[in-house]
């Protein structure tokens, strides 16, 4: 969801749809509200395939549904994150193809410190592992689906709200990034 939201983005100030909706009485604020709600929806849809695609090919955790719906919501809650990953990626960059390779920078640090890798590493990498939102999602996705832990586990719910904290504020920094540097 970063890269595709920062080429989005990117598109969008090149081609000059962002030059012409700053001109209607569209504030800041609601076209960024806009653009977040659109790109969440592609998040659920996103999680969703994920999560039927898991199912389709034999994954059968031993659960309550509470515990599936709120897997659910922990991945959506990431989602957060990697929509203001791409507002700050679609800040720096200016083309889509800078875009593309900026958004990396992103991604896999998400991806390698933030799930399984660290566990067997080194003390560095596991404190590193710690600023990854994805580490939270990982280390609830395993303690919930594999380890059967209860949603209402404090360890759960810290993640819970680790994910939600980091959520928030680098949605709120790539917005302010990109309504006050990436518009022109």
């Amino acid at each position: 969801l970063t890269m595709i939201v920062a080429q989005s983005f990117v598109y969008e100030r090149q081609t000059g749809l962002l030059r012409r909706i700053l001109v209607t009485p569209t504030t800041s604020a609601e076209f960024m509200l806009a653009q977040v709600l659109s790109n969440m929806v592609v998040a659920l849809a996103q999680v969703a395939l994920v999560f039927v695609g898991a199912f389709l090919v034999g994954y059968r955790p031993y659960v309550d549904p509470s515990v599936m719906a709120f897997s659910f919501l922990i991945v959506s809650t990431f989602s957060f994150c990697c929509i203001g990953f791409g507002l700050i990626t679609a800040t720096i960059a200016k083309s889509e193809g800078v875009a593309t390779g900026i958004s990396f920078l992103f991604i896999m640090p998400q991806m390698l410190l933030g799930t399984f890798v660290p566990m067997g590493g080194t003390q560095l990498g596991r404190i590193a592992a710690q600023l990854m939102p994805s580490h939270y999602v990982t280390d609830a996705l395993t303690s919930l689906l594999l380890r059967g832990a209860p949603v209402t586990s404090p360890a759960i719910l810290l993640d819970a709200v680790v994910v939600s904290i980091f959520g928030v504020v680098v949605l709120l920094v790539g917005i302010l990034l990109f309504g006050r540097y990436g518009k022109s």
